[in-house]
């Protein structure tokens, strides 16, 4: 297994694997900061203020992980929004590692997201080294997930198979 360290100044932080992030957010100097922060540590970064892409990019670069704000034009605070588009994201991809991001976070929204299948919540500004363990944490999973899927898969594949022994 390659493991890459990642240098930050006064931080120091493994990225055992790389991944593919997808970051949704509707301030543009926010998904500027986390490209620049994460384009030199993760397979591939895409960005993007338009929550309507959301189908596109799960469909099209599938990614291992999407970094979500809660809060877009319609109310600024609530999170409804974020948690909208939670469900439509999960529903394009029920195993789907999303982890939130918001400014105005509370133990309650955090609770809630991860009640409706968030994988975790991330408070702006973020501390660097949270955000990329938090990040590292959830490319694993995701990969696990997806070799889980994959061992499913063969295991259906040997049963329906006559011809192997019992």
């Amino acid at each position: 297994m390659h493991v890459q360290a990642v240098f930050i100044p006064f931080i120091f932080v493994r990225m055992e694997e790389k991944g593919k992030i997808l970051i949704i957010d509707d301030n543009k100097d926010v998904l500027f900061a986390l490209n620049l922060l994460l384009e030199p540590y993760m397979q591939k970064v895409k960005v993007t203020t338009q929550p309507a892409r959301i189908e596109y990019f799960m469909r099209t670069f599938q990614p291992d992980v999407v970094l979500l704000d809660m809060n877009f034009h319609r109310d600024a605070v609530s999170g409804q929004e974020g948690f909208e588009y939670l469900g439509q994201i999960l529903e394009i991809d029920p195993q789907a590692v999303v982890i939130f991001m918001t400014a105005y976070s509370d133990i309650e929204k955090a609770v809630k997201a991860i009640k409706v299948g968030a994988t975790d919540f991330i408070s702006k500004p973020w501390e660097t080294e949270k955000l990329l363990a938090t990040l590292s944490s959830g490319i694993r999973l995701s990969h696990s997930r997806k070799e889980v899927g994959c061992l499913r898969e063969q295991m259906k594949a040997m049963k329906e198979d006559d011809t192997l022994p019992e």
